[in-house]
């Protein structure tokens, strides 16, 4: 591998740190969505065993204690509740504070969620360019050893072609696996965010079912 990477020039060099950072960033991003996800119907009705017993510190504090985009978001939501119950809103105001205090959080859960991806997007269109780079001066190089030769042979020409379809197989890969890394990761972002909005969405109707009981 590493004779290949010689082989392959300054630009193959350069497609190599990109696959390295391209993994640095997959792995990094991995373990920050597995932390993430959580079981939301249990989440929820913890939460729920809380509000029935009219702790909502302790809902706030199982939020706080569970982590990751969703339970933080609900822990938003509930200090939200909190506050608009201390200041006597009536119950319509307080769907309207916790719902909006909830979206205002979503920035910031995409903004966690999505770190990083723009270097995987990076990796993925930069490799490629990369890989043509080193294969235009691999031909350059295999050209003019055939004018410093004076005539076209096999040992004139070997060593630029090979710089140059190591230099295009490299940054193929590389693009290839930056775009499946990238993709997976989008997608996965997507589905956090709807499970956010959707989870949100449930607590506020736990909210009003237990007000309307009162």
């Amino acid at each position: 591998m590493l004779d290949f990477i010689i082989r392959g020039g300054w630009a193959l060099w350069v497609i190599t740190a990109c696959s390295i950072i391209s993994l640095g960033v997959t792995f990094e991003r991995w373990l920050v969505m597995r932390k993430a996800d959580v079981d939301t119907e249990d989440l929820l009705n913890e939460l729920s065993k809380s509000m029935e017993r009219s702790d909502l510190d302790g809902a706030i504090g199982h939020c706080q204690r569970t982590g990751g985009p969703v339970a933080e978001t609900l822990g938003i939501g509930l200090r939200k509740l909190v506050f608009l119950e201390r200041i006597g809103k009536r119950p319509e105001e307080i769907e309207e504070g916790i719902t909006q205090a909830m979206e205002d959080h979503g920035g910031h859960v995409v903004d966690y969620l999505e770190r990083h991806l723009t270097i995987l997007a990076t990796c993925a269109s930069l490799a490629p360019i990369l890989g043509m780079m080193g294969t235009v001066f691999g031909m350059i190089r295999a050209f003019g050893s055939i004018h410093s030769v004076g005539n076209m042979t096999p040992e004139a020409v070997a060593g630029g072609i090979s710089e140059a379809l190591l230099c295009t197989a490299g940054g193929l890969i590389v693009a290839a696996m930056s775009t499946v890394e990238y993709n997976y990761f989008v997608s996965r972002v997507n589905r956090f965010v709807l499970q956010v909005q959707s989870t949100g969405t449930a607590l506020v109707e736990r909210i009003l079912d237990k007000q309307s009981k009162q």
